[in-house]
Order: structure tokens, then C-alpha cells, then sequence
């Protein structure tokens, strides 16, 4: 009964105990719980505002419960089910007919890229850009005469002319005396002479 108490809000307790002619005054509602349960003229107040519910059992429904553990089944007892003849088919009349054609498979569609694409932005509500045609790029090898007069001009090798293939150190201008300084140390460390030295 405390607990049916407690649910009720603190307004509905102070009308329990004024229908009982108890003064409610300005309690807490623990303070009002428990003169609820000191007065018996307040708890008969509580029993005709809220009947309690009839605890009678709640019968099982008609349907199974998918949620019930499963019965127990004796697996070892078996139970014969009669098995009538079978009876030999029945000639029709009609000749079987051929096999009916299977429904064909749906054709799987294959969708070009642009396609998929197309798909794609009618599914999310965008709408399709196409892509841009990337322009040809122009032939490398220009005019092999242009290109001789631009590195006259700027005093570059044409690209043309260049040899293709391991690329070389840069030529350094060395003094005889930083070429001498590095022949003692190859000496001094035992590391081959390069053809700089």
C-alpha cells in the first residue's frame, strides 16, 4: 500500500486526507504517506477513490508464447502416423505438355560509368555534371627548328638533343689543391680514387 502511496501525486494526498477530515496542513509527501496509513478513516478514503485491482490470476493465452521456453519432448516414445498407399498416378487424358518455359532470369544491365553515375545522382536528388573532356595535349616534339632557335636564343640544350639515359653528377670546378686534400683522405681511409682526383 506505501508503494500504490507513493505513486500518487502530492495533491491527490492532501485530497485523501481532507475527505477524511484530516487537516493536511504543509507537509512533505512522506509526511502526508504516513498520515494516510495512521488514520484508518483515510485509508478507506484511499480504497473507494482507488479499488484495489482483483488479483486474480490472468488465464494463459489461446496462442503459443514464442517467447516460452519449449515443452518437453520424450524423443525416445515413437508415434506412428498412418501412411496411406500411395495410389499409382492417374493417366490423364492430355499429353504432358513440354516442360513450361522457366521465367527468364531479368538481363543484368551493364551500366556504363556514365550510367552509374546518372543512377547515382537521380538516387540522392543531385543533379549529373558531366565531366569534362580533357583537351589533347599538343605533341611534344614542336618544330625541331623552333626549339634550336629558342636555345640559341637563351643559351639552353634543346630537350631533343640531350642524351637520354643515367643521369650525370654535375661537372664541379675543383682547385688542385681541394683535388690533393681529397686524394690523402681516399689514401687515409682506403676509398677508391674517383676519376675527379
Amino acid at each position: 500500500m506505501d508503494t500504490k502511496l507513493r505513486a500518487l501525486k502530492v495533491q491527490e494526498l492532501k485530497e485523501i486526507l481532507s475527505k477524511a477530515s484530516i487537516p493536511p496542513g504543509n507537509a512533505k509527501k512522506q509526511d502526508l504517506i504516513n498520515k494516510i496509513l495512521a488514520n484508518p478513516p483515510a485509508i478507506d478514503v484511499f480504497h473507494t477513490l482507488h479499488p484495489p485491482k482483483n488479483s486474480k490470476p490472468v488465464p494463459p493465452p489461446d496462442h503459443d508464447d514464442l517467447l516460452a521456453p519449449p515443452e518437453e519432448v520424450d524423443w525416445t516414445v515413437e508415434v506412428s502416423i498412418p501412411v496411406e498407399p500411395a495410389s499409382p498416378p492417374k493417366k490423364s487424358e492430355q499429353p504432358p505438355s513440354s516442360p513450361a518455359p522457366a521465367a527468364p532470369a531479368p538481363p543484368t544491365l551493364v551500366l556504363s560509368e556514365e550510367d552509374k553515375r546518372k543512377a547515382r545522382a537521380a538516387r540522392f536528388g543531385t543533379t549529373y555534371v558531366e565531366p569534362i573532356q580533357q583537351q589533347p595535349k599538343k605533341a611534344t616534339g614542336e618544330n625541331f627548328d623552333k626549339l634550336k632557335a629558342r636555345a640559341e636564343r637563351f643559351g639552353a640544350v634543346p630537350s631533343a638533343t640531350k642524351v637520354r639515359g643515367k643521369r650525370t653528377a654535375p661537372v664541379e670546378n675543383v682547385d688542385p689543391e681541394e683535388q690533393e686534400r681529397r686524394r690523402k683522405r681516399a689514401e687515409r681511409f682506403g676509398l677508391p680514387l674517383s676519376g675527379k682526383a
